[in-house]
Formats: C-alpha cells, sequence, structure tokens
C-alpha cells in the first residue's frame, strides 16, 4: 500500500512554507518552528507587515520597535549594565552549551530535545550549509553598529532589558539565548564560528595599535549586509578555530574544510556574476579577496594559494578606487589600501623564483603615502608602513645585484650602489611617533631591524665573509642583538605579535647562534600558542629547516630556495 503524501500547508508560517514544511498553524508559535529553534514568521491580516516571533524575547524586540522605544528611555544606567552584562553571559553560556551537546558532525543539538521531537534533516543540513541569505540585524548587531541601523541604540537597549528581566524570573532561559538571533536563518554552528570570530579571530587578525579594531568595525557590518563577505569570515574564523585548537579534532577539521570549500565556491559564483556585468560586487569581492588572504594565513597554507588571492585583490582594489567614492563606506578605502599593502610586501620574499612577485601597483603605493603623511597608524601595518613600502624595493635591489654576482660580476652597478645608500638611509631615519601605542613602537622599532638586516644581508652573511668584511660582520651582529633586543621588553603572547612574523624569519636568516635561535624559537611557539595563526607555526618549521643548513647558507634570500627545496610556500603576513 502506498504512503499517503505529505501535504504541504499553504496557510502555515511563513518558516514552514520557506522550509516546504508542514505547519500545524499554532500561533505566535508554532511546533516546527520551537521544535528547531527558528523564527516563526506570519502574515498580518492585510498581509502588508510580518509578525515575528522568535524563540527568545530578543525577537520580539526587533519585530515590535516602536512599543519598546518608551520603555528603553525610561532605563537606568545600572540596569543597562546588568543587561549588557546577561547579554554577555548568555552567549558564553550558549558557546558552551554548543560545545557540550552532541549531534550531527556539522550540527550542535539543544540539551531540550527530546526523542519525540527530532531536529529535522533540513535543519542539520542548513547548519552545514552557510550559503543564505542574510537575515535582518538583530539587537545585538544593533548594539554593535549603531550608525547602520536606524533605532539602533533603543532596539539594543530593550531587547537587553527583555533578556535581564526573562533571566532575573528564570535563570535557566539564558540556555536558550544563543548567538543564533544573529544569524536565524543560519545553523548553530554559523552562529558558534561568528561568536568565535568577533571574541578572538578578529583580534588574532589585527595586533592591537589603535583602540578600535576594523576587522570587527568595518568587515561585520559589511557582512551582515552582504553574504559572501559573511561567509568568508565564517570560513577563517573556522580555519583559525582549527589552527589555534590544534586541529580540533575530526569534527573541526572537518567543518573548517566544509566552510573553507564553500566559501571558494561562493566566492566563484560571484566572480561569475561579477563577470556578467553585476559590477555592485566590486566591493565584495575586493574585501572578499584580502578576507581569503588572511585565511590561508590562518589555515597555514603551504601551496602558495595566498598569491593568488593576492593578485586578485590587487585587480579589484584598483577597481574598486576608481569608482565614486559614495559607493564605499567612510574610512574604508584606508583600511583596504593597509591591508593590501602588508599582505604583499611580507609575502614578496616567499614567491617563488618562477613567478612574478606580487606587486603594489603606484595608485596603492601612491595612497599609502598620503595615510604616511598623516601619521596613519593601523591594525596590521602598525606604525611601520613607510617600512613596508620599502621592503619590495629591497628585494629588487637584492635580486639585481645576487644575479650579478652569479653572472660572474663583481662589481654592482652605480645605480645599485646609489639605490643601496639611500635605502638604507631611509630606513635609518625610521622612529615610530611617540604618540603610539608603546607595544606597537616596539614592533616598529623590531621591524626597523629586521628590513636593515634583509638590506645588509645581500652584501652576504657573516658565515660568507673569510676573513675580511668585520664591519659589515659587526653591522648584521649587531642588528640581531637589538631586535632580541626589543624583543624582549613585551611578551611574545600580545596581538601585536601578530605582525612580527616577517621580521622574525628574516633575524632567524640572519644568526647561527643558537640562543639566538631558542629566543626565536620560543617566541614563535608561544605565538602560535595564544595567537594561533597556522602561518606562525609553518615559519618557525621554515626556520628549524634553515638552521639545518651549512652556516654559509642561512640568509633570507635563500628562503626561496629551500622553500623550492621542500615544495612549501608560504606567506609571512
Amino acid at each position: 500500500m502506498r504512503a499517503m503524501p505529505i501535504i504541504r500547508s499553504r496557510t502555515g508560517c511563513f518558516t514552514c512554507r520557506r522550509r516546504k514544511k508542514k505547519c500545524n498553524e499554532e500561533k505566535p508559535l508554532c511546533s516546527g518552528c520551537r521544535r528547531n529553534h527558528l523564527e516563526c514568521t506570519w502574515p498580518t491580516e492585510n498581509n502588508n507587515t510580518l509578525q515575528t516571533r522568535g524563540k527568545n524575547p530578543s525577537s520580539a524586540a526587533i519585530s515590535k520597535p516602536a512599543a519598546n522605544k518608551p520603555r528603553a528611555s525610561s532605563l537606568t544606567d545600572k540596569d543597562l549594565d546588568m543587561a549588557a552584562a546577561t547579554a554577555r553571559a548568555s552567549t558564553a553560556s550558549d558557546r558552551a552549551h554548543s560545545r557540550s551537546s552532541s549531534g550531527s558532525s556539522h550540527a550542535a543539538v539543544d540539551l531540550d530535545m527530546t526523542a519525540a521531537e527530532p531536529v529535522d534533516a533540513e535543519i542539520v543540513r542548513d547548519t552545514c550549509s552557510p550559503i543564505m541569505p542574510v537575515s535582518p540585524v538583530p539587537s545585538h548587531a544593533a548594539e554593535l553598529f549603531p550608525g547602520m541601523f536606524p533605532d539602533a541604540r533603543a532596539l539594543a537597549i530593550s531587547t537587553m532589558s527583555l533578556s535581564a528581566a526573562t533571566a532575573a524570573a528564570d535563570p535557566s532561559s539564558l540556555l536558550t539565548l544563543s548567538p543564533l538571533s544573529l544569524l536565524p536563518d543560519h545553523g548553530r554552528e554559523s552562529s558558534d564560528l561568528l561568536s568565535y570570530y568577533l571574541t578572538r579571530t578578529a583580534n588574532s587578525m589585527g595586533n592591537g595599535s589603535t583602540d578600535v579594531n576594523p576587522f570587527i568595525s568595518k568587515l561585520v557590518p559589511l557582512a551582515f549586509a552582504n553574504p559572501l563577505v559573511l561567509q568568508l569570515l565564517l570560513a577563517q574564523s573556522a580555519s583559525h578555530r582549527q589552527s589555534a585548537e590544534g586541529g580540533g579534532g575530526c569534527l573541526g577539521t572537518e567543518v573548517a574544510h566544509h566552510y573553507y570549500t564553500d566559501s571558494l565556491r561562493m566566492f566563484r559564483n560571484v566572480v561569475g556574476e561579477y563577470v556578467a556585468g553585476k559590477e555592485e560586487n566590486t566591493l565584495a569581492l575586493t574585501v572578499g579577496s584580502l578576507i581569503l588572504c588572511l585565511t590561508e594565513v590562518a589555515r597555514g597554507d603551504v601551496h602558495g594559494t595566498i598569491f593568488d588571492h593576492l593578485r586578485a585583490s590587487e585587480s579589484m582594489l584598483n577597481l574598486l578606487l576608481t569608482r565614486p567614492t559614495s559607493e564605499i563606506p567612510d574610512d574604508l578605502p584606508d583600511f583596504l589600501v593597509e591591508f593590501a599593502i602588508h599582505m604583499t610586501v611580507t609575502s614578496i620574499m616567499s614567491t617563488d623564483p618562477k613567478r612574478a612577485p606580487p606587486e603594489l601597483s603606484p595608485r596603492i603605493e601612491g595612497l599609502a603615502r598620503g595615510l604616511i603623511s598623516k601619521g596613519y597608524v593601523g591594525q596590521l601595518s602598525g606604525c611601520w608602513l613607510e617600512l613596508l613600502l620599502l621592503i619590495p624595493h629591497v628585494y629588487h635591489l637584492g635580486h639585481r645585484i645576487i644575479a650579478s654576482r652569479v653572472d660572474r660580476k663583481s662589481t654592482p652597478q652605480a645605480d645599485d650602489i646609489i639605490t643601496f645608500g639611500m635605502l638604507q638611509s631611509q630606513i635609518m631615519a625610521f622612529f615610530p611617533d611617540m604618540s603610539v601605542n608603546p607595544y606597537s613602537r616596539l614592533a616598529g622599532l623590531v621591524f626597523k631591524q629586521g628590513v636593515l638586516l634583509y638590506l645588509w644581508s645581500i652584501l652576504g652573511t657573516t658565515h660568507q665573509h673569510c676573513g675580511g668584511n668585520m664591519a659589515h660582520r659587526n653591522l648584521m651582529a649587531g642588528a640581531v642583538a637589538e631586535a632580541l633586543s626589543l624583543l624582549g621588553q613585551f611578551p611574545a603572547t600580545l596581538r601585536i605579535n601578530t605582525s612580527l612574523c616577517w621580521p622574525l624569519i628574516v633575524i632567524g636568516s640572519c644568526t647561527t647562534d643558537v640562543d639566538a635561535q631558542r629566543v626565536l624559537r620560543e617566541r614563535l611557539q608561544a605565538m602560535h600558542g595564544t595567537i594561533g595563526l597556522g602561518n606562525m607555526k609553518e615559519t618557525l618549521i621554515l626556520l628549524e629547516h634553515i638552521w639545518t643548513k651549512a652556516p654559509e647558507d642561512v640568509s633570507p634570500w635563500k628562503l626561496s630556495e629551500v622553500m623550492q627545496e621542500r615544495q612549501v610556500w608560504i606567506s609571512f603576513a
């Protein structure tokens, strides 16, 4: 006997209709939405507006902002503090609850779900597939970004007050409050990854040189407005979590791989739309290609994938900068220019010699010089942006001089000698402004020693000279000692270390001293243990391999040979 077909309701809530599930039409919250912890959305009688009922009070606060405004205005500062603390506690409790739950390999199941009410299979698939339309911004996001959404402050206050009142009446209700309210159309895994991004990944990407972190203040609002940017941030968070937690086990690896492959697929789809003429995707593709670069940094990419993303980001950024300023959020171009320069410059040294190195366009370099003239300090370039602009010139000079040495042209060209002197003068003249963060200033001085060593090592290292050239040998040894002294003035666990892989690999490639190597080894281990970016671990692995070489082969200019030998291509961003 054939089974009776399942009749899909056409008069149920919008959520069940969208999911093509049967709805029992129980208002205000149907059984399907209650079971799967979804927002239950109904048409009103005149069908012009929506009635929304969520699984927690925050949904009601969003759907009825006008009713909540007067109440919000009457809250005292003490009430706000208590509400904010309650909201933070609810997020932390939910994260812990999510990690301790069991279920699908990609989904965490709530403890209050019983065998009598199993989770729909589609919900599990939704959890695994974060490529979803971006939902309306809830109160938590409105609190973070008050400038983006009308009445955001009132919405946030009223929602927090409702949450606080609920928690006071029933403390166990904190378990039902979760970051899912930020992403109502996504699964619990996506919400957990967003929480991880906000609390850990964003801080690991930025070095803390400024009070405001653009990885939150600029990228997260874009993520709420664009599904591609959101997907890429979730993938970055998953990759960072996997690296920081030592692989995260099979589940963590599987989740990271799933989000990473989905983000690449979605990125390719949007590229296809852009090629077909959808130019409004320019901003999303520019930001997305740069996010992909840092995702490879978080993953500890060893296949040189980051260089493909760099070329894409360079092209897209140049196109974006030609568009009307009204299409780009305020101050975002400054951050994107800094982003592109940091990624390009710190990757140029490790380029496969068979491939053209990533280059800075004259337009981007010109904009960067404008930032320097304004005293720009960033979360990637710290206070040493002007040093970053000198590194490509050192790179090209080094390759010319070393090539002439290989061709047995023992005397460098006059132009190269002049260029060497000018670069040395500019590097030596650099000194961070005293008004910047003290740790950023120390990191800038470490970078200065790294760039000097990179320049001086063009002429050889201390073990490549037999007898003579004592002045050069002393300069190299002094720069290494100065760098180690500066590193000793701030701990390896600070965020500022996020930006120091490049100078650390250069310093390590200029010394054969066992004690100096031990200091660098322990620092990189501590950095990876606390910050958790995969390229920190790969930088140390590469250094360990360099240190096994003959002393005369320990040089920054031998890095590409070592990487080619091991078929490993990493960025030092």
